[in-house]
């Protein structure tokens, strides 16, 4: 299972972070490798979402379909959980924000993933680790152009 922890400073408070980080069913018009993503069960603070990304590392490119159950504390974060997916065997993580005063946040993602028995562990290590620094960026830009 691939592990990864990384932080960034957002020029906007937690709740606007927050907003953008649960608005889910917006994720594919910031996330270029986000296919859908859909909203199944809307619970309060827990939801179901069905997503649809479409990867390609190295000379692996595959769409995966994966189902995440959120619980959500707003403005603190957010902590999901994997649900079922036709490729991963494990999706945990949380958003974890930290007001910073002044209409700042520090937004930290953490991830456990772990792909099936027939992906190499260069593609879990890439998406775990390699490809985080590139996904803040596309949520912290997000939140700071609405």
């Amino acid at each position: 299972m691939a592990q990864a922890q990384r932080s960034v400073v957002v020029n906007v408070p937690p709740e606007k972070f927050f907003g953008v980080i649960s608005d889910f069913g917006s994720y594919s018009a910031f996330i270029p490798e986000m296919r859908s993503a859909r909203v199944l069960e809307n619970r309060g603070n827990v939801k179901r979402v069905a997503f649809e990304i479409e990867l390609a590392v190295l000379a692996f490119k595959k769409k995966i379909h994966y189902t995440l159950e959120f619980t959500e504390s707003p403005p603190a974060g957010v902590r999901w959980r994997l649900l079922e997916s036709d490729l991963l065997k494990g999706n945990d993580g949380s958003w974890s924000l930290r007001d910073l005063g002044g209409g700042r946040t520090e937004a930290t993602y953490q991830i456990e993933l772990k792909l099936g028995p027939f992906v190499p562990g260069a593609v879990n290590t890439f998406l775990a680790e390699q490809s985080l620094p590139k996904m803040l960026d596309q949520f912290k830009n997000r939140a700071e152009s609405l």
